[in-house]
């Protein structure tokens, strides 16, 4: 029989794995851009992340996204994580201690209410099972979506 995983790591993990942002500012209208660029910059992140691919992962976080990333690896590590890691090391580090029910349930994740306003978008991102809605924020940088803030860190 399988040990249920500790609230304290699912949302530890889940705040490392979301790279999203609780609340930047209240609710605005879509600007009428298609908003699959958007769900396909989250979802590649998503995929990338619960594979372990830092290098993809990386990509498509903004320069400040990757900087509060390793930043809460650091934090979250709590002594652990003595050395300030890569992009590319942080995501590795986060596969590493994930685990099996909340890779699978971020694997199964969906991308729902995506809001844009010019070069900024926002969306939810729900997987309904190990962790709760997070909000993700991204920005356009050189025509791409990057996701821009890492929870707890941005806003």
């Amino acid at each position: 029989m399988r040990k249920p995983i500790p609230r304290r790591r699912v949302a530890g993990v889940a705040i490392l794995l979301g790279a999203a942002v609780v609340g930047c500012g209240g609710a605005h209208k879509p600007s009428g851009q298609p908003t699959q660029p958007v769900i396909q910059a989250v979802r590649s992140y998503l995929q990338a992340q619960t594979s372990g691919d830092g290098q993809t992962a990386c990509a498509l976080l903004s320069a400040s996204g990757q900087e509060q990333l390793i930043s809460l690896v650091m934090q979250e590590g709590k002594g652990l994580v003595t050395t300030k890691p890569s992009c590319v090391d942080a995501v590795m580090l986060i596969k590493a201690v994930a685990g099996r029910q909340v890779i699978a349930a971020l694997e199964d994740a969906q991308v729902e209410d995506v809001q844009i306003m010019s070069d900024h978008a926002t969306a939810q991102v729900v997987d309904g099972m190990a962790f709760p809605s997070q909000q993700v924020s991204l920005q356009k940088v050189g025509g791409a979506w990057k996701i821009a803030n890492v929870p707890g860190l941005g806003g």
